[in-house]
C-alpha cells in the first residue's frame, strides 16, 4: 500500500497541483521591492521543477527564517493582529499592528512592508512604511489614507480591532542617514526620476507637489521647527491642513 501511494504521489497530475501559481497583476505594489512577488514566484517555479526532475520534494520545503524575533520574513506573509484602529481624518487612518513577544519589528529608516488584502476573490498588495520608532516594543504603526474606488482602502476600511492583517518584508536598502546625501543611483529605477536631493524649499514643495497625478497625501516627520516650516510650505503649495501628517 505505501509502495502505490508514493507512486501516486509522483504522477504528473500531482507535481502539477503542487506547481507555483503564477501572481496577477494586481499582486504587484509597483514599488520596486526586491525581491517582488514575481521574483520569488520565478524562484519557486525553478525549485518546483528541480525537485519534479529529481522527484525529490524535500526540495520545495524552506527552512524557517530566523533573521527577526517578530518572524517578519521577505519571502512569506506573516499574520499580525490589529491592536488598535484610529481614524485621524475622514479617508485616513492609524493602524496599529502587535508584535509577537514583545519584541521589536526591527526595520531600519527607508524600509518599507507588504500589505496583502482580498476583495471581491482578488488579491492585492501594497506597500506602506511603518511610522513607529524604530526600538517600539511588541508593536509596530502604519499610516494609511483611503481613496474612494481604491481596493486596498476598501479592505483596510473593512478592519477592525482584533482583526488580522497579512504583512512580509522589509524591504529596502536605500537606508535613510541624518544630514547626508545619497546618489539616486542606489533607489530602484522606478523611483529614479521623480526623487529629488537636497535641501526642501518652498519652490521644490511646489514642484513636488505638481507632479502628483492626484492630490498627495504627504507624511512630515522631523522636529517641531522642521514640521511647522514643511507644513507651511505645503499649505502655499495650495494643499490642505486634511492633506498632511507631522509625527
Amino acid at each position: 500500500m505505501m509502495g502505490e501511494r508514493e507512486e501516486d504521489d509522483d504522477t504528473e497530475e500531482a507535481w502539477l497541483q503542487l506547481r507555483p501559481m503564477e501572481p496577477l497583476p494586481s499582486q504587484c505594489c509597483g514599488s520596486g521591492c526586491s525581491p517582488c512577488v514575481f521574483d520569488l514566484y520565478h524562484r519557486d517555479l525553478a525549485r518546483w521543477e528541480a525537485a519534479r526532475a529529481s522527484k525529490d520534494r524535500s526540495l520545495l520545503r524552506w527552512p524557517e527564517s530566523q533573521s527577526c524575533p517578530s518572524k517578519l520574513n521577505p519571502e512569506t506573509f506573516v499574520a499580525f493582529c490589529i491592536s488598535a484602529m484610529d481614524r485621524l481624518t475622514k479617508d485616513t487612518y492609524r493602524v496599529r499592528f502587535a508584535v509577537p513577544g514583545n519584541s521589536q519589528l526591527g526595520l531600519q529608516p527607508g524600509q518599507h512592508l507588504i500589505l496583502r488584502g482580498i476583495v471581491d476573490d482578488l488579491e492585492i498588495q501594497r506597500a506602506y512604511t511603518p511610522i513607529s520608532p524604530a526600538n517600539a516594543e511588541g508593536y509596530f504603526e502604519v499610516l494609511i489614507k483611503c481613496y474612494e474606488m481604491g481596493l486596498m482602502s476598501r479592505y483596510v476600511e473593512s478592519w477592525r480591532a482584533g482583526d488580522t492583517a497579512f504583512w512580509r518584508g522589509p524591504f529596502g536598502d536605500f537606508f535613510y542617514k541624518a544630514n547626508q546625501e545619497s546618489s539616486s543611483e542606489q533607489l530602484p529605477w522606478s523611483y529614479q526620476e521623480k526623487t529629488h536631493f537636497g535641501r526642501l524649499g518652498q519652490d521644490l514643495i511646489k514642484e513636488l507637489v505638481s507632479c502628483c497625478r492626484r492630490k498627495p497625501f504627504a507624511l512630515v516627520c522631523g522636529s517641531a521647527e522642521f514640521s511647522k516650516d514643511i507644513a507651511r510650505c505645503l499649505l502655499c503649495a495650495g494643499l490642505t491642513e486634511d492633506s498632511y501628517f507631522l509625527f
